[in-house]
């Protein structure tokens, strides 16, 4: 399997976890020195805030997350590579349902034979009101 293909098995799993709010399956995804930066929010550095930025997200009532790649570039070197794609959000907010949807960067490095994330940052796609 091309490293190509590895990231794109890793996605769609960790899309299947997401729907399943399997917050340890999400941030085993990351290195321990990775980090999770979300839009409105500070970077979530290493695991424990890591873990805590996707509970707080899994909390979010009648949560409906996804995301997927564009394109999967693979340095030569094949031991770095980064996604690029779109994601949609949608939950039950106090004024109704809010939803949104955007683009996203991974950047993975592989280590000791597995592809961790380093950086997943993402931001939206709609206008601020």
């Amino acid at each position: 399997m091309s490293a190509e293909q590895e990231i794109r098995a890793h996605v769609i799993a960790w899309n299947e976890k997401a729907a399943r709010r399997d917050v340890e399956g999400c941030v085993g995804y990351f290195a321990d020195d990775g980090a999770f930066m979300a839009p409105n929010a500070p970077a979530a550095r290493r695991p424990a805030a890591i873990r805590q930025a996707w509970e707080q997200m899994f909390a979010l009532p009648n949560l409906a997350v996804s995301f997927g790649p564009t394109t999967v570039t693979v340095a030569a070197s094949d031991d770095l590579a980064y996604e690029d794609g779109t994601w949609t959000l949608g939950f039950d907010a106090p004024d109704g349902r809010f939803e949104d949807h955007g683009k996203y960067i991974v950047v993975w490095r592989k280590r000791g034979g597995a592809w961790q994330v380093m950086a997943d940052i993402f931001n939206s796609d709609v206008p601020v009101p």
